[in-house]
């Protein structure tokens, strides 16, 4: 199913050269198993179809859980700026992949110490977000 039609919405004109309207209509024609890294973390910092891409971000994690569009971790990073006010569904699968990914990412993936602690206090700053919301 679309974007488009997960949130029943209409196609809009793009504005001439704005890249990110030109990305918003080519989003809203894709599929939610055609939604890539870029995807994720763009929708994620612009707060649109928070549902559908944390959803989607907690299937990448469960494969990947370093994936960035730019950088190791942007994903995760991405995921602590959402308002977990605003998602509900998604706040257990997300605390079970996080907890996985902490007990399980190894130092050995990252290019320093300091990059995996980094990460893992990163991880835990999550999982701490997502309880203090628990409804």
């Amino acid at each position: 199913m679309k974007i488009r039609d997960i949130y029943q919405l209409a196609q809009e004109q793009p504005q001439a050269d704005y890249a990110l309207d030109e990305w918003y209509n080519t989003l809203l024609n894709k599929d939610r198993t055609e939604l890539d890294i870029t995807d994720l973390c763009r929708m994620i910092q612009q707060n649109i179809f928070i549902e559908v891409a944390i959803d989607k971000a907690v299937e990448v994690l469960k494969h990947n859980p370093l994936a960035g569009d730019v950088y190791d971790g942007q994903l995760v990073e991405a995921l602590f700026s959402v308002d977990m006010e605003k998602i509900t569904e998604q706040r257990e699968p997300l605390k079970k992949v996080l907890l996985d990914v902490r007990d399980n990412v190894e130092i050995d993936h990252f290019m320093s110490d300091e990059d995996f602690n980094e990460y893992q206090d990163l991880v835990k700053k999550l999982l701490t977000k997502i309880d203090s919301h628990q409804t």
